[in-house]
């Protein structure tokens, strides 16, 4: 369940962000502040499927869009938009490359984010390529973070283990 919740979380924490910040500027790049959260949904979502099935990561997507519609509703729709799009590429080439769960994540986040990134930026803040360049930036990078963290530090929690008899 941490899986959902994180994924959950990230889009809220995102979301919320960016109406609270819009676009922020900061090394050089300028960006929607919910950028870093919004990266971690890529590597979440990828979670969430392994644990959820094919399907799943599509109900938490809506629960988070209906989470952030409380608060915003044009924000939401704008969020559901670049996430049923981006997210559905990300979603098949993660479901249908031959590799480990690590190339996976890598491959479909390096697929779906810059698409993400376009979608979004352009729906709540118009044609500011500036944004989506530095926004596809930052959620590459904190989504890369997310999948060293899960193979670093929490292996164990996602890797199935094989019991062996002793006797």
């Amino acid at each position: 369940m941490f899986e959902a919740i994180f994924y959950l979380g990230s889009i809220v924490i995102a979301n919320l962000l960016v109406m609270q910040f819009g676009i922020v500027h900061a090394a050089g790049l300028s960006f929607p502040a919910g950028a870093v959260a919004i990266g971690f949904t890529f590597t979440a979502r990828d979670l969430v499927q392994r644990r959820f099935g094919k399907w799943g990561c599509w109900l938490w997507m809506f629960v988070a869009a209906a989470i952030s519609a409380l608060f915003s509703p044009t924000l939401a729709l704008a969020s559901l938009a670049a996430f049923v799009v981006a997210e559905g590429l990300d979603w098949a080439v993660f479901t249908t490359t031959p590799l480990s769960f690590r190339g996976r994540a890598i491959v479909s986040n390096i697929v779906g984010t810059p698409l993400d990134s376009i979608i979004f930026v352009y729906l709540v803040f118009g044609p500011v390529w500036d944004a989506m360049w530095g926004q596809t930036i930052i959620k590459l990078a904190s989504s890369l973070l997310i999948i060293f963290f899960v193979k670093n530090t929490m292996r164990s929690t996602f890797a199935p283990t094989s019991l062996k008899s002793t006797a």
